[in-house]
């Protein structure tokens, strides 16, 4: 069995740590036979600064499947990188778009470096993306025309609520059949939208899939948890997935849901997984 489990939003949240409970259900699935992975839109420095290092998993699955953590024996063991001509198209496709819309992103750095970005000047209008930029003050570079990255994990472009699903979707039917283009919440203001360009084959589905093929394991034994639209693919790859109580309402349409986040939603969801799994 394998199971792949978001972070945010799902096993804890601002006001939620991660219970006890969850960290045991890790601990049983494992003892069980079990792999056991996260996967987050996280940095891997992210993740470290928030969970032990004998927190019982066996991979991260970090930068929304932009590189591969072997959890256990601490070090990258896969990635999927942006190389320089799509850091270029992408950028030249943004600031084309800015004289559209009033765009601001970052281009985050390669795995496994990716907490470290470029970012577009600062826009005081748009309060989520001066958040982010706050928040991750020692790890910014301002960007410019001389300075784009060899190669870089992914584009995060922050709009306000109200024009980030338009924006979305014109991003992603521009750019969608050469970039994995993904929406998420932002999980600082928990309001506006966060759009992700990554490599085409880098996502949380198809990282959770080399996991599966690394230990060959079988599609009908691959379990997932999630809450936001950037696990849908994820969700979507998995024969057993499920969400939590209070994922977003699009979600909670198209998967059977468990217990809200802040219940320790993934002791119930292995309960399920195991009950099905035995039939």
């Amino acid at each position: 069995m394998l199971i792949v489990s978001d972070l945010d939003g799902t096993l804890l949240s601002k006001k939620t740590p991660l219970s006890e409970l969850n960290r045991r259900s890790f601990e049983r699935a494992r003892n069980l036979g079990g792999v056991c992975a996260i996967a987050t839109g996280r940095s891997l420095l992210g993740v470290t600064e928030e969970l032990e290092e004998t927190f019982p998993i066996d991979y991260l699955i970090f930068s929304s499947g932009a590189g591969i953590y072997d959890w256990q024996d601490k070090k990258l063991i896969h990635q999927r990188n942006l190389d320089r001509g799509q850091v270029e198209t992408v950028h030249n496709y943004l600031q084309g778009l800015s004289r559209e819309f009033s765009l601001d992103f970052t281009i985050q750095l390669e795995a496994p470096d990716t907490h470290q970005f470029l970012f577009t000047p600062e826009n005081p209008e748009n309060s989520d993306f001066v958040a982010r930029l706050r928040y991750h003050q020692n790890h910014g570079t301002p960007l410019n025309t001389n300075n784009l990255p060899r190669s870089a994990s992914e584009f995060i472009i922050i709009q306000p609520p109200h024009i980030g699903s338009t924006v979305f979707e014109r991003v992603k039917n521009d750019l969608g059949n050469s970039f994995n283009v993904v929406r998420a919440t932002s999980p600082i203001d928990t309001q506006s939208v966060w759009i992700e360009v990554f490599h085409l084959e880098a996502s949380k589905g198809n990282a959770a899939d080399w996991v599966r093929r690394r230990h060959g394991l079988s599609l009908d034994h691959t379990c997932a948890l999630g809450n936001d639209y950037n696990d849908l693919q994820l969700l979507s790859w998995a024969k057993n997935p499920l969400v939590v109580g209070d994922a977003a309402p699009e979600l909670l349409v198209q998967f059977e849901s468990v217990a809200n986040h802040s219940e320790s939603a993934l002791a119930q969801a292995l309960e399920i997984w195991l009950q099905k799994i035995k039939r």
